[in-house]
């Protein structure tokens, strides 16, 4: 549980606790993270950080907001006329996204072992990747662009694993690929599954 400040000092006060508290998660992991940490890196007393929250896990969901806004806005890309040119940014912008990212999503991954809470936030990410992917995936097959004998759901599930899958053993297993080369090939396989066809002009 944390509090909500009501003064411009205690959102001062807050905001550089959580500012502090996701460099420390990073460095040590979710684990390996005290309140006394989050207290010495923030540069503050312990009943300081107990003030604004009560548990280590209230200030890692503190934390997970901002990560939470990050990859959301990731997966808004800008209507193009050509589709495949739309999913070369939504590519790139994820793929962006993950990497500032990757250590924060690891430690979410360790706290979702034990704490349903934050299960829920990964779900919820994937939840939000897949139905936006439907919904454009339908609108291609409603304007003929696209395959219509995929589900577009089911699709879009197996399309957004390819690209999770791909970013996390990139940025946060060690694998090392050209930015270029890795956004070009998942967007070819994305068109190429799709059997997307050029949009006519006209």
């Amino acid at each position: 549980m944390s509090a909500v400040p009501v003064t411009d000092r205690g959102r001062r006060t807050r905001d550089a606790l959580i500012s502090a508290a996701r460099g420390v998660f990073e460095e040590r992991g979710y684990d390996g993270t005290r309140m006394g940490d989050l207290a010495e890196a923030a540069g503050v007393s312990h009943g300081t950080v107990y003030t604004w929250f009560s548990t280590k896990e209230a200030v890692l969901m503190a934390v997970v907001d901002s990560l939470v806004g990050d990859l959301y806005a990731s997966l808004s890309a800008p209507m193009d006329t050509d589709p495949v040119s739309r999913i070369e940014r939504a590519n790139r912008s994820y793929l962006d996204a993950y990497r500032a990212n990757a250590r924060l999503l690891e430690v979410v991954e360790q706290a979702a072992t034990t704490d349903e809470s934050f299960r829920a936030v990964l779900t919820g990410l994937r939840r939000a990747h897949v139905d936006r992917v439907a919904a454009t995936l339908r609108h291609l097959q409603d304007e003929g662009i696209a395959r219509t004998d995929l589900d577009a759901h089911a699709a879009a599930a197996a399309l957004c694993a390819m690209v999770e899958g791909f970013a996390r053993h990139w940025f946060g297993r060690g694998e090392s690929h050209d930015e270029d080369v890795a956004v070009a090939t998942l967007t070819a396989l994305w068109a190429g599954s799709l059997g997307l066809t050029p949009v006519r002009k006209g």
